[in-house]
């Protein structure tokens, strides 16, 4: 009998992808945070492209990873985490900015927020396809692997072949396998006794494969013809 793992349920798949995408977008927002301090200290990296590419990477990285505890099947788990990604590096863009801005002045200035979750279309919306790119390659991968199977999934069959088949002798106190013989000493089934002894039956007389009197081949006393 085989025994596989089963995949996981798309729900279960959609509720780790969502939490993937809440720590995703606290990983974003921190990086950002950093970008938007008001501070000389790195500021040439911190406002730099690669500053922000990197920012994608982790965050693609931290969501795929929650997809990477799943057993997804079909083409769920690439294209909602890809989404996922793209809405985590928003999100976290934009809490990102506040928090940084406000730590920095120690106030909110007027219309920042406003500024903030206005729709802005740059350069920086393209670079955020890398964490979509990372976060559905991680799925696309796992879902590779769990259609594949591996070592933990594949077909399990108990010892001796299929059921039914006996694996060995039995042991002492077992009933043997159907078309088994029974251990020496052993009661063929739990609960009955061995047969009875039976004596041999009489020895065979005269005529039965014996000559009379003696032995077979012998002569008949007194000379006798």
């Amino acid at each position: 009998m085989a025994q596989t793992r089963t995949a996981t349920s798309n729900g279960g798949v959609i509720a780790l992808i969502l939490i993937g995408g809440a720590l995703a977008t606290g990983v974003a927002a921190v990086f950002i945070t950093a970008r938007a301090w008001v501070s000389p200290t790195m500021v040439g990296f911190r406002t730099s492209t690669a500053f922000f590419l990197i920012t994608c990477l982790f965050t693609g990285l931290v969501l795929g990873a929650a997809v990477l505890l799943t057993r997804p099947r079909g083409p769920l788990a690439p294209i909602l985490a890809a989404v996922s990604a793209f809405v985590a590096m928003e999100v976290g863009v934009r809490i990102g900015v506040v928090i940084g801005v406000t730590l920095s002045l120690h106030e909110v200035p007027d219309g920042l927020i406003t500024d903030v979750l206005k729709p802005a279309f740059t350069r920086f919306q393209a670079y955020q396809l890398l964490a979509c790119a990372v976060a559905g390659g991680l799925a696309t991968l796992r879902v590779l692997t769990a259609k594949t199977g591996g070592a933990a999934s594949q077909p399990w069959s108990p010892p001796g072949g299929s059921f039914g088949a006996p694996a060995g002798p039995p042991f002492p106190g077992q009933p043997p396998a159907p078309g088994q013989p029974p251990a020496p000493g052993q009661p063929p089934f739990p609960g009955q006794q061995p047969a009875p002894y039976q004596p041999p039956g009489p020895a065979p007389g005269p005529g039965q494969g014996q000559a009379p009197g003696g032995p077979q081949g012998a002569p008949p006393p007194n000379g006798g013809a």
